[in-house]
């Protein structure tokens, strides 16, 4: 009846399969699984089945997606974060975050929307769902009737 498995969303950045040195620049979208560790600047959507990790002279210009996230660099985009996003004091996101588990240290900047629980990444698409475009409202969302 009880499988007794669970999934095992512990981050795991000490072990990196992939790594964008300082001094590389990445224009494109990467999907990878395990540990993906950016120092250098990478710019477009990041889709993660593991860690992400954005060292202190790291940059993204773009989404990122992963199981679990330790932050000490630049965003300039949304942050999708299925268990834990770690925000270390050099952090930097400009952009709206989804998380589980958020933690801040003393010195992150955090400009954005924020929406966090345990069952956050599963509601999100239904909440979308809920909203259309209003044309009449250059944009604006408004929930359907």
């Amino acid at each position: 009846m009880f499988s007794g498995k669970k999934d095992d969303n512990t981050p795991k950045y000490d072990k990196v399969d992939t790594l964008i040195g300082k001094t590389t620049v990445f224009n494109g979208n990467m999907e990878a699984e395990g540990t993906v560790r950016v120092e250098g600047s990478f710019e477009g959507e990041l889709k993660v089945k593991g860690d992400v990790v954005l060292g202190d002279s790291g940059k993204v210009v773009g989404n990122i997606m992963s199981t679990n996230a330790h932050i000490a660099g630049r965003i300039e985009g949304n942050v999708k974060v299925k268990s834990q996003l770690h925000l270390t004091p050099t952090a930097y996101i400009g952009g709206d975050i989804e998380v589980s588990n958020l933690v801040v240290d003393e010195g992150a900047v955090f400009t954005g929307k924020c929406i966090m629980g345990s069952k956050t990444i599963n509601s999100v698409d239904a909440y979308k769902d809920s909203y259309k475009t209003d044309a009449n409202a250059s944009g604006k969302q408004v929930p359907k009737q």
